[in-house]
């Protein structure tokens, strides 16, 4: 599919990360490699530290904090904010959809519609392309697009091909009207349900409930322990999708949006690892410090809310003075694929704070009362 929203500006983005750092020097133990093997793997991949939420700190106490804290700085008000879009693939509660926790968490009006997309890593692309119709379509004035992701510290510690690259983070971008005639996002999206086995978690949904059985951990032939319960990834078929697919994505994109890919000034990716996107920079032929590749080296991959930790970790300060033609792009599980050409600042906002820890912060304080 492809669409070009017009008349919508993204005014402002905020990520939050959790304070706690877990580096991968301390993690070696957990591994059945032999260390020189994970120190190896360690250089190539970018393994270094990630952020990881303690256990009572959900995707929606990350959510909602960063959400609160906007509006104490001003930056996104309660009463205006018309619509909220909360992109996840992990839940609070398997009933209600995490908008309704945030929803209640906030304190916010009865009238905010509140939209919940289960999504992995294309989800913030996704969350745009909604609240960006949202938008168009004369609904709302001012939507929140929220990209959440918790639960890192019940991963399985002892599977090197997920563990080092895990990573919790919330992601919120502010949407308005605009008449400007430039505000216009240009959205691609692919799909390929046919490899979904590449990204997969076998057990836990209704095709296989989780039991005492699904959770057994086994080694497989690689040394990578991990249960049914737990993410499968074959890591050789994401690369070749992801070689095979995204340039050609990015190609399309740009010239549905008549701009030539020299036109782009950054790549805003997902970020699953450094080598991958070092060879994804090549292949598309830009420099790799216009693609960049630095977020699951700090922070971890955390799935929808890598790209709004990108664009508040390396280009902050940036775009709250300049307009840069950027391109979003993102792969992941489904095989999935989608890819957003727009223009980008000046920015209302736009910074990356921490999460203390400890769950959600006092719901009275955060509605205000």
């Amino acid at each position: 599919m492809r669409a070009a929203v017009r008349g919508v500006r993204l005014r402002g983005i905020c990520a939050a990360v959790p304070a706690h750092v877990c580096r991968f020097e301390d993690e070696l133990k957990y591994f059945s490699f032999p260390e020189k093997s994970s120190r190896r793997l360690a250089r190539v991949m970018g393994f270094n530290e990630h952020r990881i939420a303690d256990p009572a700190t959900s995707p929606c106490d990350l959510a909602s904090y960063t959400l609160n804290h906007l509006f104490h700085e001003g930056a996104l008000s309660r009463e205006r904010l018309q619509s909220l879009v909360v992109v996840a693939q992990k839940a609070d509660h398997p009933v209600p959809g995490n908008s309704k926790v945030i929803h209640g968490q906030l304190g916010l009006p009865p009238e905010t519609f509140c939209t919940d997309i289960y999504e992995n890593c294309i989800g913030f692309i996704s969350g745009l392309f909604t609240a960006s119709c949202q938008i168009a379509s004369g609904a709302a004035t001012e939507v929140a697009v929220v990209a959440t992701d918790g639960g890192a510290c019940h991963a399985n510690k002892h599977d090197r091909n997920t563990y080092p690259l895990s990573g919790d983070a919330a992601g919120v971008a502010a949407l308005c009207k605009s008449d400007d005639p430039d505000d216009v996002l240009h959205f691609v999206f692919r799909n390929d349900g046919s490899r979904r086995a590449a990204l997969l978690v076998p057990a836990g949904g209704c095709r296989m409930p989780a039991t005492p059985e699904t959770a057994k951990p086994v080694t497989d032939e690689m040394g990578n322990t991990r249960s049914l319960n737990d993410m499968h990834m074959d890591g050789t078929a994401v690369f070749q999708f992801v070689m095979e697919s995204v340039p050609a994505l990015v190609e399309e994109a740009c010239a549905f949006a008549g701009v030539r890919p020299s036109d782009i000034r950054f790549h805003l990716t997902h970020q699953p690892n450094r080598f991958m996107l070092e060879k994804l920079a090549d292949l598309l032929n830009v420099p790799r410090d216009m693609l960049f590749n630095n977020i699951g080296e700090h922070f971890g991959n955390s799935s929808a809310a890598t790209i709004p930790v990108n664009i508040a970790y390396n280009l902050g300060e940036r775009l709250l003075h300049e307009r840069l033609q950027v391109c979003l792009s993102a792969f992941g599980a489904g095989l999935s694929l989608a890819a957003c050409v727009c223009r980008l600042g000046p920015l209302d906002f736009c910074e990356l704070i921490e999460h203390p820890g400890g769950g959600a912060i006092d719901e009275t304080a955060m509605s205000g009362e």
